[in-house]
């Protein structure tokens, strides 16, 4: 059959989503399925690689096909993107021996990554990798399962991350993107991008670890008798290297070449901006960048969209109910609740470490906080103020990228959090940066596509890509604003630095 599609298939946190385009880049179809984060234990999370990925890749692939009337023959390429560190280890035969560790919102490894940052030494630490190991990084992960499950850790033998697992079940050989393996500190050697032989024996022997190669132009392999009968695909389709959700939804927006940033509101903030050469010695992770030859600073916060899933789940049930009864979206009746508050929202703050905090203070164990509740707020200004919270965070972040250098005055703007406005417009307003919003917004799976597209040849270059991409909103900040904001967001981080020893006493 005439090769006619290029599949795009993503997991994220809580959702599967697959995006079938044309051999142009122009969608076609997307699909989405849902599934759950186990937490055995507070502080853990895990996905099932079996019945969450693999079912979930079956599922959205029937799904493209019919919506497409398309035939598996006829796609050309497949690419694949997951949540970074989704550690997960397996046997010969690429069964999973446990569930993946996902990525800073599982914090059990704590103790494992000082660990490791005490035996090789923070200022080595530094001097090689421009950081230390936090609970981010696949090391201490691995180095838990190796304390904490013996048993298990005998039994392995390949160490595989999210997307190469993935692309192991399709092909059956074993590798991960250079974009990724930016976090499998301490294993890796950044300058030569090979594993480093001494640090890697503090976790686990060399040889299970996958090889390491391009996130755009790798073709790793071709689908097997056996991953075509686990996911519908045909035997013999291109399956590219794969990468890390924020990377592929960065492409997906146009976000190539140098100076352009990503900001995306999903489940988690995460933030990307494009830059010529590496970075060290700073606050953010600095990798290689899904399109070879160039490289990134990028960082994120834990609890984002998560706490506005929260905030609809727990205090508003009516709402939800009226949408359950055919009535109107639920996040839309919620936040319409919180318009026409004032900046600062009437003294209300919140702290949105919710699930700990990630960048940038690096905190597990941090909690969140509603401080200056009084009789007089409503639920509207709680809404408000969580959005105000994260803008908060955000403009911390932003000042992480200024000190690094980075120059920043706009973001594309992508995920979920974009559907609302006045989200948005707060965003700006404390930032003071303008946010542009494009037209299209599926995510990872559409930059999947994209990159699969760039590994065959048939998108030319990446600067392609951004001919694809239309504006759907420009967002200005209010300078007024702004100026107000400068007090709420000194209070903000007075309130952590004031309370972090009693949220560890929690």
């Amino acid at each position: 059959m005439e090769k006619k599609y290029l599949l795009g298939f993503d997991v994220g946190t809580s959702e599967s989503k697959g995006s079938l385009t044309d051999l142009k880049g122009q969608i076609l179809a997307t699909a989405a399925v849902s599934h759950s984060v186990y937490s055995p234990k507070p502080g853990f999370a895990e996905h099932d690689p079996v019945n969450d990925w693999m079912k979930d890749f079956r599922l959205v692939i029937r799904q493209l096909l019919e919506k497409t009337g398309g035939h598996a023959e006829e796609i050309a390429a497949v690419g694949i993107s997951t949540i970074m560190a989704a550690v997960t280890v397996v046997d010969e035969n690429c069964e999973p021996l446990r569930n993946a560790i996902l990525y800073g919102i599982d914090s059990r490894c704590v103790a494992q990554a000082e660990e490791l940052n005490e035996k090789i030494g923070e200022e080595r630490m530094l001097q090689e990798f421009g950081t230390v190991c936090t609970i981010e990084h696949f090391g201490p992960k691995l180095l838990w399962i190796r304390k904490n499950e013996p048993e298990i850790f005998k039994k392995i033998r390949h160490v595989t991350f999210a997307s190469g697992f993935l692309t192991a079940r399709l092909t059956g050989n074993y590798f991960v993107d250079k974009y990724s393996a930016a976090s499998a500190l301490p294993m890796l050697n950044p300058e030569t991008q090979e594993w480093n032989e001494e640090f890697c024996r503090m976790v686990c022997p060399r040889e299970w670890l996958p090889e390491i190669a391009d996130s755009t132009y790798s073709i790793v392999g071709n689908v097997t008798k056996r991953g075509a009968l686990e996911t519908g695909l045909a035997e013999g389709t291109a399956v590219i290297c794969g990468t890390t959700d924020a990377g592929a939804e960065a492409v997906s927006v146009g976000v190539v070449n140098p100076g352009d940033t990503m900001l995306m509101y999903g489940s988690t903030a995460f933030y990307i901006s494009v830059t010529g050469d590496g970075r060290k010695n700073t606050k953010l992770w600095s990798n290689p960048y899904t399109i070879d030859g160039r490289y990134s600073c990028a960082g994120g916060m834990a609890t984002t969209g998560s706490l506005t899933r929260w905030i609809r789940d727990e205090l508003a049930p009516d709402l939800m109910a009226k949408e359950a009864d055919g009535g109107e979206n639920a996040y839309t009746a919620l936040f319409r609740e919180a318009e026409n508050i004032s900046p600062g929202s009437d003294g209300l703050i919140i702290l949105p470490y919710f699930q700990g905090e990630r960048m940038p203070i690096q905190d597990p164990a941090a909690k969140g906080v509603m401080f200056g509740l009084n009789l007089q707020h409503t639920r509207g200004h709680i809404v408000h103020a969580a959005f105000e919270g994260i803008g908060y965070g955000i403009a911390q972040n932003m000042d992480l990228m200024h000190e690094a250098g980075i120059p920043l005055d706009k973001v594309t703007a992508v995920g979920g959090g974009t559907k609302s406005l006045l989200w948005l417009q707060t965003v700006s307003n404390i930032c003071g940066i303008t946010q542009i919003v494009p037209e299209v917004t599926i995510g990872a799976s559409y930059g999947d596509a994209l990159m699969a597209g760039l590994a065959i040849g048939v998108i030319d270059s990446p600067e392609k890509i951004k001919e694809l991409v239309k504006i759907r909103h420009v967002i200005e900040p209010d300078m007024e604003k702004h100026r107000q904001y400068k007090k709420y967001r000194e209070i903000y981080h007075e309130l952590y630095v004031r309370n972090k020893d009693l949220m560890h006493l929690l």
